[in-house]
């Protein structure tokens, strides 16, 4: 029964390092962030539904949700 209990203790405490070492990987910064000029005719996503619009548009033309 203590042998049962030890490796149960083991296998909890093995899990619990597991998880909290790929939460750290999951957390760290990615790398340096860059910015791009965003022109007149190149496409931005729609906050909603992810389709390509331009920055004129005043709607998405797939979900039809109003901008700004």
């Amino acid at each position: 029964m203590m042998l049962e209990m030890g490796l149960a203790a083991l296998l909890v405490t093995v899990a619990v390092v597991a998880v909290g070492t790929r939460s750290q990987a999951v957390t760290q910064s990615p790398g340096p962030l860059l910015l791009t000029t965003v022109d007149e005719s190149s496409d931005l996503p729609c906050p909603w539904c992810r389709a390509a619009t331009r920055e004129v548009d005043d709607h998405c033309p797939s979900c039809g949700q109003r901008f700004g």
